[in-house]
């Protein structure tokens, strides 16, 4: 009996010491727990933020231009007529007009000595461009260089010893990592918003490199030019659009790839302009049926359509049907990566290129040559002898949509129907026009002989224009 109430109270001691021991060693256990790592440090997630954001934003700038228009009466050529000068006199009763557009955006500085990255449309057409640092001193910045096609800008201002922020790699990114944008969104200087990359290589009729960056973290207007980065704080991407029906954000951001921006830069600070390397082909998606047809295994890749003579192409040997499925050891997935690839490198790189011919793969090397040397795209079978490019940021304040006219080609029927550089574009066959995509394809299905109806806007004017194909 003894024996048994001794167990019973060893027993009943040992259950209350467990409870006891757990009661007090939870605490202690929360308290110890392992925080979040990030940005390769062993930080509780929101410091890693807060951190972040105090080394980037010293480095961000707000881009303030300010541009001249002038705008003509659409009454100018009815008042020239003979008949009312007799009746009205020589006085012209709407002269030309000027105004002053200011524009806002930002930017972020890449070396002490005062060069600044942003957007080519926040500056484009800029007489005057006021750049402001976040100790609250204002330079006036000079435009090094523009890039239209790429729509990327290079600044610089009299300055030295500024902080600054470092390039990372775009080609390393995952979706779903968390991204920080910096930038001065509606005027709201130095505003930190955060998110994810919600999506790699978009293709959008923003500018003619179309590999964006889309992420979820907030971007409006005032927020071009300013940096995508990462939790280092290295810039990954140059927040350049978003896509909203409302004008505000809507979980929709873009922005340019680094290694993008950073090449394009580069040449930007080095010469002062971007010249480009030249392949020479034309390419298209493979789709299922032209990959039965072709005996390819998959749609992986870009297919040759034609080759541009004496081209480094043709030098090296491509012909069309030709599939480029790697580039350098990369795979080529479509057009696209061919494209983004090339332009990677400078004229006179030597790359080699895997290309699968009648289903057999082999290894070409091609030597780049330059942009300069490509044909233009009227030697390419352009019928109106247009070259266009997409609206600037002037232009979409007046524009829902439309594409603005670079270069008419002398002699062409765009000339003889007096189509001018900057007139824009609104349709073509009464079908609006909203990206130079659309425009070329619109007039490679164009034939000898074809009429066609163009809705063209010029100043406050929008009038028809009738041409034939030549």
């Amino acid at each position: 009996m003894r024996k048994f109430r001794i167990a019973l109270a060893l027993g009943i001691a040992l259950i209350l010491g467990i409870l006891i021991g757990t009661t007090v060693s939870r605490p202690a256990a929360e308290k110890t727990k392992t925080p979040v790592v990030f940005a390769d440090e062993n930080l509780p997630f929101n410091e890693v933020f807060v951190k972040v954001a105090e080394k980037v934003k010293p480095a961000v700038v707000r881009v303030e231009t300010e541009a001249v228009v002038e705008y003509t009466s659409p009454f100018g050529d009815f008042f020239s007529d003979p008949f009312f000068r007799w009746f009205f006199g020589d006085t012209n009763p709407s002269p030309r007009r000027k105004e002053i557009l200011k524009g806002l955006g930002s930017g972020f500085l890449i070396s002490p000595e005062g060069y600044i990255v942003t957007n080519n449309h926040v500056v484009q057409g800029a007489k005057k461009v006021m750049v402001k640092l976040f100790d609250g001193k204002k330079f006036k910045a000079k435009i090094l260089g523009t890039d239209k096609k790429s729509d990327l800008a290079l600044l610089k201002i009299d300055a030295k010893n500024l902080p600054h922020i470092t390039w990372g790699d775009s080609s390393k990114i995952k979706v779903g990592e968390w991204v920080l944008a910096v930038g001065n969104p509606l005027g709201l200087d130095y505003t930190v918003t955060a998110g994810i990359i919600s999506a790699k290589g978009r293709q959008l009729p923003l500018s003619e490199y179309e590999d964006f960056i889309q992420t979820d973290a907030a971007i409006n207007r005032g927020n071009s030019g300013g940096p995508l980065v990462n939790l280092k704080g290295e810039v990954i991407g140059v927040n350049a659009a978003i896509q909203t029906e409302t004008g505000g954000f809507m979980g929709l951001g873009f922005a340019i790839p680094s290694n993008l921006a950073r090449k394009v830069i580069g040449d930007l600070m080095k010469n002062g302009k971007v010249v480009r390397p030249f392949l020479g082909v034309q390419m298209q998606a493979v789709n299922e049926d032209m990959a039965k047809a072709l005996g390819l295994k998959t749609t992986q890749g870009a297919i040759i359509t034609s080759v541009v003579k004496d081209s480094p192409a043709d030098k090296a040997g491509l012909r069309r049907y030709d599939v480029v499925v790697g580039v350098d050891g990369k795979k080529i997935r479509n057009p696209l990566d061919l494209k983004i690839a090339i332009m990677s490198h400078s004229p006179g790189d030597k790359i080699v290129l895997r290309v699968i011919r009648n289903g057999k793969e082999m290894k070409i090397p091609v030597v780049l040559g330059s942009e300069t040397q490509a044909p233009s795209y009227f030697a390419q079978g352009n019928p109106l002898g247009i070259e266009v490019s997409p609206l600037s940021r002037r232009l979409k304040r007046f524009y829902p949509y439309g594409v603005e006219v670079v270069r008419v080609k002398p002699g062409s029927p765009a000339q003889r129907a007096g189509i001018q550089p900057g007139d824009v574009i609104l349709e073509i066959n009464r079908r609006p026009v909203h990206s130079v995509g659309e425009f070329k394809a619109v007039v490679g299905q164009l034939r000898k002989g074809d009429i066609v109806l163009l809705t063209v806007a010029r100043g406050e004017q929008t009038f028809f224009v009738t041409l034939r194909v030549g």
